[in-house]
Order: structure tokens, then sequence, then C-alpha cells
């Protein structure tokens, strides 16, 4: 099988030319399309966007369990946004997805120095993947070298070929050309710098909230430092929220897929504090590892998206047990976009849910 380049290069390229730019998010819960219109000026408006939930047990652990599920849910949704669709940017993530920093000693030989470079990527990926290079696709970028510019640090990701192979056959068996693959919380930063200012002298943590995983990136003086996948997420915040409401199967599935809303009562306020328990501890873990591998450096400010923002207060929630500042990640921010086209969806959800879908939409400006 032929697979698109596993491309996780940061910077995001620009193209002069208008044309479709079409983002897949493939969660767990639901399957999500993204279509941003790119103009001959470089400017980037949002087109439309569409979401289609999948039965139970669809994707496990990020594995694909239900091929032709997978397959039916992916065409009507494509029928249902845009049927002239074709070429689609995605991502990983998931425990069968390596992201690992690696330092290197600086080439200064004679030849070109990015293929030394990529040599001695090459000799730290065979020390650090246990099954050998070959059985992953892999890819790096460049983080920036030393003070003295002696070493190298680069983030090095593989993805084991047969993830790779499932996602990319799905996709195609559904009528659709993978262009492009990247990483969810490759995505994140990605859609952060897309859209702000990145802070030169604090340390932030982006955090999207899945169904089944948490990616975080961290920020530490205007660079990325480091991403990591964790499990506490939605799913178990949706189901502590079910004990704790005393909600029936069903009346959950609807609050999952917003046929109804949640109330927004103190009651709830205080169930959503309860059932985000262990989302805070999670989350309060990987923080305090960044400072014990960083010596002591903090995390100054939180950027939450995901299509967890939905639930009510749990940001404020998360705020209060974490007691770091925390505000939603606004994908949308240098984005043109007309507010009817989410329709009932509000435009604060729209940008938490949609924020990976359109980071790798814009993403897709870079393949020629």
């Amino acid at each position: 099988m032929d697979l698109p380049k596993f491309n996780i290069k940061l910077p995001l390229g620009k193209k002069k030319k208008a044309k479709k730019l079409v983002g897949l998010d493939i969660g767990s819960f639901q399957v999500k399309l993204v279509v941003l219109h790119q103009d001959e000026k470089g400017n980037i408006s949002f087109l439309k966007s569409g979401k289609r939930p999948l039965p139970h047990g669809t994707i496990v652990d990020k594995d694909i369990r239900d091929r032709e599920g997978m397959i039916f849910a992916l065409q009507n949704l494509v029928d249902e946004i845009d049927p002239d669709i074709n070429e689609i940017a995605f991502s990983l993530a998931g425990h069968k997805v390596l992201v690992d920093k690696v330092e290197i000693s600086t080439p200064t030989g004679k030849g070109k120095i990015e293929a030394q470079l990529k040599e001695s990527i090459m000799v730290e990926a065979e020390q650090r993947i246990p099954t050998g290079i070959e059985s992953v696709q892999l890819d790096y970028f460049e983080l920036g070298k030393s003070e003295n510019g002696k070493h190298t640090q680069a983030m090095l990701v593989a993805a084991r070929n047969e993830l790779v192979e499932d996602y990319v056959g799905i996709i195609m068996d559904a009528g659709l050309v993978p262009i492009l693959i990247d990483l969810d919380s490759i995505a994140l930063y990605n859609i952060f710098e897309y859209n702000y200012d990145i802070p030169q002298d604090e340390c932030v943590a982006l955090v999207n909230i899945g169904h089944s995983l948490s990616n975080v990136a961290f920020l530490i003086d205007g660079k990325l430092f480091s991403v990591r996948d964790i499990s506490n997420a939605a799913q178990g915040v949706w189901d502590r929220l079910q004990t704790e409401l005393h909600l029936s199967s069903d009346d959950l599935n609807e609050l999952m897929i917003s046929t109804v809303p949640i109330e927004q009562s103190p009651t709830t306020k205080k169930a959503v504090s309860n059932a985000s328990e262990d989302l805070g501890i999670g989350l309060g873990m990987s923080f305090s590892y960044l400072e014990n591998v960083t010596n002591g450096i903090k995390v100054d400010r939180v950027y939450f998206t995901g299509g967890a923002i939905g639930i009510p207060f749990l940001v404020d929630a998360l705020a209060n047990k974490l007691k770091i500042p925390c505000e939603l990640l606004d994908s949308l921010a240098r984005i043109r976009f007309d507010p009817a086209v989410f329709g009932d969806t509000s435009i604060e959800v729209a940008k938490s849910l949609y924020s990976i879908g359109i980071s790798l939409a814009l993403r897709s400006m870079e393949v020629v």
C-alpha cells in the first residue's frame, strides 16, 4: 500500500492558490470533518464542518475494531458535508505512537548538514524503538540548538506500521485520499501557534480533552518543549457524571451527543466538579512531571480545547483543582467565519470541538 508521508513538521506553510483545505479528526467517540477555504491572497475562511458519532466499540484504544462501521460513518459524513471532498489530512495518537525528545551532536563535518542530522537521529531511533525502525513510520523535527551550538534537540515521532496502514486503508476505502498524517498533540501546538503570539517568558500547557485520551503540549519560553498523551479524558468524566446525576444510559447518550443540553444548575456544577476529579489528577501529575524534568519550571497558564468543552463548568472545575489560570483556546482567532455555519452549536463549543480538524486542514496547505 502506498502511504502518504508521515509529516509532523511544525511550521505552517502558505500557498497563494485558492483551494479547499480539509481536516479529518478521527476520535474514539465521533469523527469530525472541517473544510476551510484559502483564497489567492492566503486568507483562510471557515466554510463548513460536521460530526458523526461512532457506534460504541468502533475504535478502542485508538485501534479500529469495526472497519465497516468506520467506513460507513466516514462516507455518510462526507456526503452530508461536501460530496466533492477528496484529499484530506488526518492525525494519529495512542499507545502505538512514540514521541521522544532526542539530543545529538550538531553536525560539523563536510556534506549536507540535513543529511548528517537525519543519519544521527536514525541511529538514536534504532536505540529507542524496540521493534526496529522498519516496523514504524518515522519522522522528526528540530527543536533548536543548545546555547553553545554543539548539540541539536529534535522531537522524534514514530507510528507503528499497522496503525498507519489501518487508518489509511479505512480512509481510502471510504473514497478519500490521505495527503498528510499528523499527530494529535502536534496539531494542538500548530493550532495555537497559528492563532496566538506565543508567550516568550512563560510555561504554557495546551490540553486537548478527547474522549479516551487527552493530548498535552508544553511550551517553555516560546518553544515547544514536549508533548504527551494521558488516559484521563472525557469518557471518565461522563461515566462519573452518570453516577453523580443518576442518569440512565439513554439519558447519558443524549447528553454526550448534545441531543439535549445539560441543565446548568448548582447541582450540575457540583457533579461536574466531582466527575472531573480523575482528569484533574491526571493533568496535575503531568504538570508535576514537567516540573521534575525541568528542575522546577511550573505551568503558568493552561489553554483547553476538545469535545469535552461542551460539558458545562468543566474548565472552571479544572482551574479550581489545578490552581492555575485556565482559558479556552480560540482556534478561530485568525480565521474568518460566519457564526451561522455552526448551526445550533455555540461558537465557543465549536471552536473547541473542531480545533484539531481546523489544524489539520491548515496543515494541508503544505502539500503541493
